[in-house]
């Protein structure tokens, strides 16, 4: 999509836009140092209940998290998808191999709990930080989807449906199925699922954050909230996901399964942390 784009503001006199318009790298840098800046921002505070989050730890918390989910974005996708039986070990570190978010979130959460124990500070504290932010990831990571063309959604005639050029990943998943010719100069339109997912985001990222400056002293709360908004919303849009692009042609999808495992992890958490700030209270009670 990207050189589409560029050929658009070339064409029509707008070459100085170019400029502005990211490749994939670009997205994933400017992400990296938003969710930098936002986590010294949570480490500041926390200062009073944790003094050892200091900056410079807030900030290495951030690459550890980038580092595991790096690792867990490739090992999701291969795991899933069965390509770690298909191909040569190799080839699974190949920048054409697959990806998969869901295992960056995976993996930047054991990331996170790793280098937590490393330095001695509270997983969930951490977590909590960390998860309150979260959203963040997808605003603006699935730029860089758009602009690769993937995650496309199912065809459609809505009047905000996009079309992709030739050889984009849209366009031969229509000519595989025979749905469009392969001397068509675009794909059929289809739902922009990646801006569906960006919204989505912005709505989530409201949710934690206001249960972030509720119960920020609370460890966990944050977390199981995040997992539950962030894993009840996306299922829903996870139906508008072409299958070529990780949609189910059945039942329901790889994403929407995990959509469940993350919405079923953020209930046990309340609910394990509801109990035992019921449990305290009684004991507090019974000490008076």
């Amino acid at each position: 999509m990207r050189p589409s784009i560029l050929e658009y503001l070339q064409r029509h006199g707008w070459g100085l836009l170019a400029n502005l318009v990211p490749t994939p790298g670009m997205v994933y840098t400017i992400l990296l140092l938003v969710l930098a800046y936002g986590m010294v921002r949570r480490s500041r505070e926390l200062q009073l209940d944790l003094p050892r989050l200091t900056t410079d730890r807030a900030l290495e918390s951030v690459l550890a998290a980038a580092v595991g989910a790096g690792i867990g974005t490739r090992l999701f996708y291969l795991l899933t998808s069965g390509a770690i039986l298909r191909l040569d070990f190799i080839t699974w570190f190949s920048p054409s191999t697959g990806t998969a978010s869901w295992g960056a979130y995976l993996g930047g959460v054991l990331g996170l709990i790793a280098y937590a124990r490393w330095r001695s500070l509270p997983p969930l504290r951490l977590l909590d930080a960390a998860t309150s932010i979260a959203p963040l990831s997808e605003v603006i990571g699935r730029w860089s989807c758009f602009l690769a063309g993937d995650d496309f959604g199912r065809i459609s005639n809505v009047p905000w449906a996009i079309r992709y050029p030739t050889e984009s990943l849209a366009w031969k998943a229509h000519v595989a199925r025979g749905e469009i010719e392969r001397s068509a100069l675009t794909s059929l339109p289809v739902h922009p699922v990646q801006f569906y997912l960006m919204v989505n985001a912005v709505v989530v990222l409201i949710i934690v954050t206001l249960v972030w400056r509720r119960w920020r002293r609370v460890p966990g709360v944050t977390t199981g909230a995040w997992l539950m908004a962030h894993g009840l919303t996306r299922f829903w849009w996870e139906f508008f996901r072409d299958p070529a692009a990780g949609g189910a042609e059945s039942g329901l999808s790889v994403s929407q399964w995990t959509c469940i495992g993350f919405a079923g992890a953020g209930l046990a958490i309340l609910l394990v942390q509801r109990r035992a700030r019921l449990q305290q209270n009684q004991t507090s009670a019974s000490a008076v």
